[in-house]
């Protein structure tokens, strides 16, 4: 699952840059950490990534969709775990409940 964390820092388009974490796998050295890095790195809207190999994880900087991140990675021949999130949501009392929690 993706972490995001919303930073200080804005893109050049003034939106609010974040830091999202990518959980990774199917790295075994160096140099499918390089690989990973350069290939978040092409993503537009990424101003900073780094893998550790240990923990298999990528942060990443910026304000690309999480989307792109994860093909970035696929393309170059590596995974980004996926998990299902359910989410229980408390006091909702109405269908005009439903309605603002699905748009938002």
């Amino acid at each position: 699952r993706c972490q995001i964390k919303a930073g200080g820092d804005r893109s050049p388009d003034n939106q609010p840059m974040t830091t999202l974490s990518l959980p990774l796998n199917g790295l075994s050295c160096a140099s499918c950490v390089a690989r990973v890095e350069r290939a978040l790195r092409a993503v537009p809207g990424v101003s900073e990534a780094r893998v550790n190999l240990a923990s298999e994880t990528a942060q990443v900087d910026g304000d690309a969709p999480a989307a792109q991140l994860a093909a970035a990675v696929e393309r170059a021949g590596y995974g980004v775990r996926r998990q299902e999130l359910l989410l229980r949501i408390s006091g909702m009392s109405c269908a005009s409940c439903v309605g603002r929690v699905e748009k938002a």
